[in-house]
């Protein structure tokens, strides 16, 4: 063994690369990156956490859950998309509430309900598509809840509505009494 006494250091070329600890923590001070280049995985030792300027931004595992924690946001800044498994959730709280998808259908759960909200008070809008994003059209406008096929003026009524075709194939609206 080479033991260093405490508060000296093991410099590599100049004082600004160097490995020093204080009796309590290591440090590792380096003049721009330090590059791990292992050949397999970098272990760290479960509940052990690597944590960012202060331990309120920080990444940990307990060898079941990975926990990835924020003094205030947390921001993915993907160049394309952030991929979620099938059949793997996006929880909100105590799991009350769930956004997930099994590669066919999208689901939204709620413990009670779904808000959905629009840019103002006055106006909101809820889009259908089959061939663009606004095929049809649910709006909210001041005190009226207004249907139509996405084009300006076009309102329907819930009788028009429950005939009015999605597509080619026939496939249609329907508002059915449920007693």
């Amino acid at each position: 063994d080479v033991i260093i006494p405490t508060n000296v250091g093991l410099h590599f070329t100049d004082s600004a690369e160097k490995i020093e600890s204080d009796g309590t923590d290591l440090t590792i001070n380096a003049g721009a990156d330090i590059n791990l280049t292992a050949v397999a995985d970098v272990n760290i030792p479960s509940g052990v956490g690597v944590t960012f300027g202060n331990d309120g931004e920080k990444i940990e595992g307990d060898g079941t859950d990975l926990t990835v924690a924020s003094s205030n946001d947390l921001n993915l800044t993907a160049t394309t998309d952030i991929n979620i498994p099938a059949n793997v959730g996006l929880t909100f709280g105590d799991d009350g509430e769930k956004i997930s998808g099994n590669g066919t259908d999208l689901t939204i759960a709620s413990s009670q309900h779904i808000n959905l909200l629009g840019a103002s008070d006055t106006t909101a809008q809820l889009n259908f598509g089959v061939t663009s994003a606004t095929d049809y059209v649910i709006r909210r406008d001041g005190a009226h809840l207004k249907f139509d096929d996405g084009t300006v003026g076009s309102e329907k009524t819930l009788t028009e509505l429950a005939t009015a075709a999605i597509d080619s194939t026939g496939t249609a609206f329907r508002f059915v009494d449920s007693g």
